[in-house]
């Protein structure tokens, strides 16, 4: 019996061990979700959302079909965002997850594809980089591709 109640209660830790362990977020994870939280915030023209997902003083930066000048898009946190309820209805989908994240600071290379107002638009790469401050991760900047060929959509 003694055997019994021994081979249960170890099995038991073992099984909560193993599942302790896989429920924990990592990194790539909680970056992951705060880049999705921050592709929500665009659809849902959220901007309490985005300043959660953002550093004070992150900026965007494009690149339209690799052509000079880089352009500065918008700061976050600052007038720009007044500007985003106005926006069209759009929609950012992203196509995968290249992540790169250590001693609290990671970037992510994100394929996209972009719709405006239910019409496909445009595709690219987003680049973004993130901070790590008080155990969240925070978006502080983001470059992007507006590439108008080879999207096979």
């Amino acid at each position: 019996m003694k055997k019994t109640y021994f081979l249960i209660l170890f099995l038991s830790i073992l099984t909560f061990s193993a599942y302790s362990q896989s429920s924990e977020i990592t990194d790539e994870q909680k970056i992951r979700n705060v880049i999705n939280q921050f592709f929500s915030s665009l659809e849902t023209k959220d901007t309490l959302l985005m300043k959660q997902t953002t550093m004070d003083e992150a900026q965007i930066w494009r690149r339209r079909n690799n052509k000079e000048p880089v352009e500065i898009d918008m700061r976050f946190r600052k007038d720009d965002l007044q500007k985003m309820p106005g926006y069209p209805k759009i929609k950012e989908v992203a196509l995968s997850f290249k992540i790169s994240a250590e001693n609290g600071i990671a970037t992510a290379w994100v394929p996209y594809k972009f719709w405006i107002d239910d019409e496909f638009s445009h595709c690219g790469i987003d680049v973004f980089t993130l901070f790590e401050k008080d155990g969240k991760w925070k978006i502080i900047s983001t470059a992007y591709t507006i590439e108008k060929e080879n999207c096979d959509n």
